[in-house]
């Protein structure tokens, strides 16, 4: 389906300020699909501009450690207190964040940090009323993610 993939061994992809609209979890591989893409490097081996680039439509797929994807994803939702200085961590399923983002919500990716068979993202939540976005953070344990895309477009 898509022309290029790459692992991202070399940091030459980043999800930063990358918004995916979709989830979906099937033989142990947990995908996220981005309508907008996400940004490539110019020293990514797949990148013949040799500018930094965006994908437009792609995904990233995660080869979760089991089949199990509860076991291996899990999110937390921040919701702020009354107090500036306090806010409340929910864990949600994954069921109900797949929910989330299939009645229109958004995920936006703003950090990511690697570490032995694990992936951790700092994300915003996006949807259409107020507060407008929650922040939230994923955690990922994978062997390895796979970044696919068709095209590249040049970041202007």
């Amino acid at each position: 389906m898509y022309k290029y993939s790459h692992t991202n061994e070399d940091n030459s992809i980043s999800l930063h300020d990358s918004r995916a609209a979709k989830i979906s979890f099937d033989s142990g591989v947990l995908t996220f699909i981005f309508k907008d893409g996400f940004y490539v490097a110019e020293r990514n081996v797949n990148n013949f501009h040799k500018k930094l680039c965006y994908t437009g439509r792609s995904e990233v797929g995660f080869k979760t450690l089991s089949k199990d994807i509860d076991q291996d994803l899990t999110v937390y939702i921040f919701t702020e207190t009354d107090s500036e200085k306090r806010a409340i961590r929910d864990e949600i399923s994954y069921a109900e964040f797949a929910q989330m983002l299939d009645s229109g919500m958004e995920l936006e990716f703003l950090y990511a940090y690697k570490g032995y068979r694990s992936y951790v993202y700092e994300c915003w939540l996006w949807f259409d009323k107020e507060p407008y976005h929650k922040e939230c953070v994923l955690m990922i344990s994978a062997d390895e993610a796979v970044y696919k895309w068709n095209e590249l477009f040049v970041e202007e």
